[in-house]
Formats: C-alpha cells, sequence, structure tokens
C-alpha cells in the first residue's frame, strides 16, 4: 500500500526555492567590472554639487509644470554649497514634505517622487553629516581590517601555482607585519589596479575577491591617516569627502557605470574610515537607498500550493495474516499534498500537509467464524519547513490517524444448525465487539509504519538535493566573486519572500523596494538594474573581441537565465540586404576594458548602452563609441512586446551609421506570450501569465497569476 509522499510533490515544494535560489545566483553582483584607477586615494577636493539632471528644471517642467514651479527654487538652494546650511536644510525639508504629497498617479510623477525623496533624504544626511562634532579617525578597526584582508589574500595566493611571486609583488609580508608605510601601500594599491596594458584574464584575475578585498582595505587604510591640522582644516576635508561620496553616487545614478559604483564604494569606505562619526549619520540614508536588496521574489501561498499539490489514487489486494485470523479483500488509498505558509519574520516557513484516506473491503477467516468489514480511515502528515535562502530545514514529520471499521457481514461454521446458530454467532460478534479497539489500534499502527517512514525518507531525500544543489551554485559563485552577501527570507500567512543582495567591495545594490501587489493567486519578481547588470558583467565582456554572433547569444543567455524563461531579442538572422547592395560581411565587437554593456530600467524603457569598437573585414576599423538602444517593453494585446527605439551613436557620423546598420540587423521587434509553463506536480505543468510589467526608477517588476 502506497501512502507515502512521491518525490515530485516534494520537488513541486522545493520548486519555489529554487526559483528563488535562482534568482538569488542571476543576482550577484560581480565586483568585477574593471576601471583604470587612481594610484593614490581618492584626492578630497571640494567641487561643485551639481543638481542631477532627472530633478533639473527642464526635466520637471517635462512632467509637471506646476509643480516644478514650487521645486525648482528648493533644489538650487540645497544644491548651491555657497548658501547658508541653514537655509539648505529647511529646502530639505521642504523639498521632502513637497516630495510625499505628489500622487504618483503615473510612471514619471512616481518616478520623481521617488527621485526627490530620495536625493533629498541623502543631501539632508550629509548637511548633518558635515557638521559631526567627533572628527577622530579609527585605527585599531582599520589595522585589523588589513591584516585580515591580507592573510586572505596570502592564502589563496600561495595556493595557485606561481602565486609566490604575486605575494611578493604585493608586498603581503610587510603589509602583514605591519612594516608597510603609505608609500608601499600606495604602491600595492597601483599594483592591484586594472592598467590598459592588461589582458582580460589579467583583469579577471585581478578581480578575485581575495584581491578586491585587500584593495578596499587598503583605501581605508590610507584614509584613516590622509587627513591631519587643525580643526577647520580637517571640517574642510570632511565636507569635500561627504561631497565626492555625493558627487560619485549622483553620476553612478545617472549612467549606472561601474567606475562611479566603485568611486562611490571608494569614498564611503574612506569617509567610514578617517570620520566614523559622520558616516554614522549618513549610513542609514546610504543602506537605504544604494545598499538595499536588489532582487525581491514573492509567491502567494495559493501558488505554492498549486505548484506542489499532488492528489493520486491507488488501489491494491490485501492478503495477511492479522491477529491469528487470515484476511482477504482489497484497498483504495488517496493522498492529497498541500501547502500552508505560516508566518515568520527571518526564514521562509511552511508546512507540507498531507490528506489521506483508506478504504478497504475485507474478509477476516478464523474457525469457526467468517467477517466481512468494510473500512473507511483518514490519516494526516505533517512537516514544517524553513529555508533561509542558503538552506532548506524541515522538522520530523507528525502523524495522526483516525480509523473507522464497520462490520458488514458475519458467517460461522455452525449457520446450517438452527439450535446452536444463533449462540454461537452471538458469541462471535461479542467477541468482533471486544477485539475493536486492538484492531483499530493495530490498524492505525500499520498505517503509520507504512506511511510516516516513507513521507520522511522522501522528503529528507528531496531536501537534501536541494540543499546540495543550492550549495554548489553559492560555491560556484562565491569562487567567482559573485555570492549573495545577505539574502532574507520571510513569510506571512499568505505568501513567502525572498530578496538579496550583492554588492562585492565594489558595487551598490538596489534603492527602496517600489510598491507591488501581493497578488492572491501568483507571483511577483523585482530586479534593479544593478542585479542585471552585474550578472552581464560576470560574463566576461570586458576588453574581448567577440564576434556578433557570439555576443548576441551570450547576452540572450544572460537575459534568458535572469528571467527564468528564453528571452530573444532578434530573430536569429541578419536582415538580408537590400536589392543591388552586398551583404554585410562578419562583424566582431571590441569591447570596453571598463563597461562595456549596461543596463538602466527608467520610463517604461530597458535602456542598453553599449561600449564597443567594430571590425569588419575590408573596412575600417571603428575605435570604441558608446551605443544607446531604447528598448520598450509592455503587454499589448494579450502579449510581451519588446520594441527597440532609436539607436544612438557616440563619434561621427560615418561611424555612427555603420554601428547602426549592424545592430539594427539583430536586435528588432519581438511579441512574446505571456504565458509561462511552471513544472508542477507529478508530470503536471501549471501555467502563470505576465499580468503586469513596469519598468522606473532602476526597478523592473513583474507580476504573475
Amino acid at each position: 500500500m502506497f501512502l507515502g509522499l512521491h518525490k515530485r510533490s516534494i520537488q513541486r515544494a522545493l520548486g519555489v526555492l529554487s526559483l528563488a535560489a535562482a534568482m538569488l545566483a542571476i543576482s550577484a553582483s560581480s565586483p568585477t567590472a574593471l576601471q583604470a584607477t587612481q594610484e593614490e586615494t581618492q584626492a578630497v577636493t571640494e567641487t561643485a554639487l551639481a543638481i542631477p539632471d532627472d530633478l533639473s528644471a527642464e526635466s520637471l517642467e517635462a512632467i509637471d509644470a506646476e509643480l516644478a514651479k514650487s521645486l525648482n527654487p528648493k533644489l538650487a538652494i540645497l544644491f548651491d554649497a555657497t548658501q547658508p546650511a541653514d537655509a539648505r536644510k529647511v529646502a530639505a525639508t521642504e523639498l521632502a514634505e513637497a516630495a510625499g504629497k505628489i500622487n504618483g498617479s503615473t510612471l514619471p510623477l512616481e518616478t520623481m517622487k521617488r527621485h526627490l525623496l530620495r536625493r533629498t533624504a541623502l543631501m539632508q544626511a550629509a548637511l548633518l553629516a558635515g557638521e559631526a562634532g567627533d572628527l577622530t579617525a579609527s585605527q585599531d578597526a582599520t589595522a585589523d581590517k588589513l591584516t585580515e584582508a591580507v592573510v586572505a589574500a596570502e592564502t589563496m595566493l600561495t595556493a595557485m601555482t606561481n602565486g609566490a611571486g604575486w605575494v611578493t609583488y604585493l608586498h603581503l609580508a610587510e603589509l602583514k607585519a605591519g612594516s608597510a608605510d603609505d608609500a608601499m601601500k600606495k604602491q600595492v594599491l597601483a599594483n592591484l589596479s586594472p592598467g590598459d596594458t592588461l589582458n582580460s584574464d589579467q583583469l579577471l584575475f585581478l578581480t578575485r575577491p581575495a584581491l578586491q578585498k585587500l584593495k578596499a582595505a587598503l583605501e581605508t587604510s590610507l584614509a584613516a591617516s590622509s587627513v591631519s591640522g587643525d580643526e577647520a582644516a580637517v571640517r574642510a576635508a570632511l565636507n569635500a569627502q561627504i561631497n565626492v561620496l555625493l558627487t560619485s553616487i549622483f553620476a553612478w545614478e545617472k549612467n549606472a557605470l561601474a567606475k562611479d559604483a566603485e568611486s562611490t564604494r571608494t569614498a564611503w569606505r574612506s569617509l567610514r574610515s578617517r570620520f566614523p562619526a559622520a558616516s554614522e549619520v549618513i549610513r542609514p540614508v546610504v543602506n537605504e537607498n544604494y545598499f538595499n536588496h536588489n532582487v525581491h521574489f514573492t509567491v502567494s501561498e495559493d501558488l505554492l500550493s498549486r505548484l506542489i499539490s499532488d492528489y493520486r489514487t491507488e488501489s491494491g489486494c490485501i492478503a495477511d495474516c492479522i491477529m491469528g485470523a487470515w484476511v482477504t479483500g482489497s484497498q483504495t488509498t488517496t493522498v492529497d499534498v498541500r501547502a500552508d505558509i505560516r508566518p515568520s519574520q527571518n526564514t521562509v516557513a511552511f508546512d507540507l500537509n498531507v490528506n489521506g484516506n483508506t478504504q478497504s473491503n475485507t474478509k477476516a477467516q478464523k474457525s469457526p467464524a467468517t467477517v466481512w468489514t468494510n473500512g473507511n480511515h483518514y490519516f494526516w502528515m505533517n512537516r514544517s519547513v524553513h529555508f533561509d535562502g542558503r538552506h532548506v530545514n524541515a522538522t520530523g514529520a507528525s502523524f495522526n490517524v483516525d480509523t473507522n471499521s464497520r462490520t458488514v457481514g458475519l458467517a460461522t461454521e455452525y449457520d446450517g444448525i438452527p439450535i446452536i446458530r444463533g449462540i454461537v454467532r452471538k458469541m462471535a460478534a461479542q467477541k468482533i465487539a471486544e477485539s475493536k479497539p486492538q484492531s483499530e489500534a493495530l490498524t492505525a499502527s500499520r498505517l503509520r509504519d507504512e506511511a510516516l517512514p516513507k513521507f520522511q525518507s522522501e522528503t529528507d531525500k528531496q531536501f537534501s538535493t536541494g540543499n546540495e544543489t543550492l550549495t554548489k551554485i553559492l560555491d560556484s559563485l562565491e569562487r567567482r566573486g559573485v555570492a549573495p552577501d545577505s539574502i532574507s527570507a520571510r513569510s506571512s500567512n499568505t505568501h513567502i519572500a525572498v530578496s538579496s543582495r550583492t554588492i562585492g567591495v565594489a558595487r551598490l545594490g538596489g534603492s527602496v523596494q517600489p510598491p507591488a501587489a501581493l497578488v492572491a493567486k501568483g507571483a511577483a519578481a523585482q530586479i534593479h538594474q544593478s542585479a542585471l547588470n552585474n550578472a552581464i558583467d560576470a560574463l566576461g565582456f570586458q576588453g574581448r573581441a567577440v564576434p556578433e554572433k557570439d555576443f548576441v547569444t551570450e547576452l540572450e543567455a544572460a537575459l534568458s537565465d535572469l528571467f527564468q524563461r528564453e528571452i530573444k531579442l532578434t530573430n536569429g538572422e541578419p536582415t538580408p540586404p537590400a536589392e543591388g547592395e552586398e551583404a554585410e560581411p562578419p562583424t566582431i565587437f571590441l569591447f570596453s576594458k571598463t563597461d562595456p554593456i549596461r543596463v538602466r530600467f527608467d520610463n517604461g524603457q530597458i535602456i542598453l548602452s553599449l561600449r564597443t569598437g567594430i571590425r569588419q573585414e575590408g573596412k575600417e576599423e571603428i575605435p570604441e563609441e558608446t551605443v544607446t538602444i531604447p528598448i520598450a517593453m509592455s503587454l499589448q494585446n494579450g502579449k510581451v512586446v519588446i520594441e527597440p527605439g532609436n539607436i544612438a551613436v557616440t563619434g561621427r557620423p560615418t561611424r555612427s551609421v555603420q554601428i547602426k546598420r549592424v545592430l539594427a540587423r539583430r536586435i528588432v521587434r519581438k511579441e512574446l506570450s505571456p504565458t509561462v509553463d511552471l513544472q508542477a506536480a507529478g508530470d503536471k505543468t501549471l501555467p502563470v501569465t505576465i499580468t503586469n510589467i513596469q519598468l522606473a526608477d532602476g526597478w523592473l517588476t513583474a507580476e504573475m497569476e
């Protein structure tokens, strides 16, 4: 009798967790986008702060002219360093109040509201940080972090062939002993910074996590000893460092470039090391708006239950000796598996609930009687499951049963003897009644012994397989320096949610999570552009020469992996040349060593930027240019429509025409089905349909039912 849970049911239970894990893996921020950096720590010189382009008078007037009239004067005061601090604080307060009152009824208004709230909060914190009373640096913590980073780098290098040369090149012995002065630290920092003479493999080597952490620790150490003098000089240095941080953040928000993210992280480390008291004032705003999770995934209980539900019916024969009687007959068992999400603040928590029913028709023979019995037994199994984003744990399974047996027939060997027939039947009936408790207990025990071990062993096996798979994924990401550094898993009565952030030591994360509906019968995914950019960085296009056909294939694969469905940006074939024109020769993209591919989500569009040159046989090689391709994504007439806009190229017009011609053959309008088939219990599939897509303020939000 099969009373256990089929393994595919448990695979469905882990299915959502696997989806979440996949999202975590894709969201892994590569600390690897490379750039030419200064050989010394970033200079802290006072520079004028400009109002971000998206908050300029022209930008605001294009959205709401009346609102712009009230906001523009306040923004001018807030970003003018020559204005008194009190006046700038008042302007910041008024802007925050005005932003809170904006009705985000349209996408541009909602984006404006989020931009105003984020930048105003940052500027308010910066003004307060500039007035911090404690200007002392933190030396002890800085020294500990440098020592820790040196040991980690030494361990990695000594385990490698030819690693000893790197140990010497990076002066790890002197750094470990504490004998390295600032000049030597600056030299090591320069040695860790990518240069134009390095090839793609060398650039990739420098992005290893241990070397990136060593570089960050050196920057922090140098910053801690970089400022001295009287209070006025130190105060000026503090404000200059805050200014560098703000400038880097605003630059990153404009173009999402890795070099600006790295500049921001360097400025933040310097501020934390040299002016820890001031950094504590800014920390909550920075953490919430620039170091936040960049992937969110939410699943309803209804969808989770549909994914793992498994209703099975099995029939079989009975032939066994029970309590001295030979019992034969048949039985039918049905099993129904469901999920029940439970509230939990620090893990995803849900119960696997199994409802079972066994119905039997038996004939028991033991001289001198034969008894016919109908059984209708109900049993329940339960196992609590917890997922913290990295590992699945489950409690022991519980079992409850309600046995119900009814005698429907009785015969004895003396039924043909009228004188004693009644007496024997009465004695048999009495014996049946007396033994019923023992019989019911035995039935319950047999049901438990058959069902519970099978349920527990099969779920254990599936949980173990799921954990092994997830561990392999995370270990692989760790080796590449792209493992999540923060995972949040939680659940309510009705939904489970998993969020992740991976920013390494040189990247930024997401902003405040945008509002999204808690889809009652579906799921929602929210992906920040930093997650996609960091996933693309992991492809390793930096400094590579890639044939056009291979580039498109690799890019589509990355997008498909991120969205967990097939994404096609092209029709797979180049547009045939017009009559009388020759076909384009094969094209090779010469990608930049820094930020070769960047993506932004804004105003209903995916804005794709390529920094690349082009080489074609028989034609002049085009040096590196910046190519911008806006791609609208929307739901239209029951289809997900991806529609490229006009391609923009920097540089000479003749070069622009050639680049546009090459890309236009590949990036074309596509209509995709909004339906995704998820593998459900058994061999079934469960279709879900994308019901909403929104791209704004760096976030892509997709809702599915």
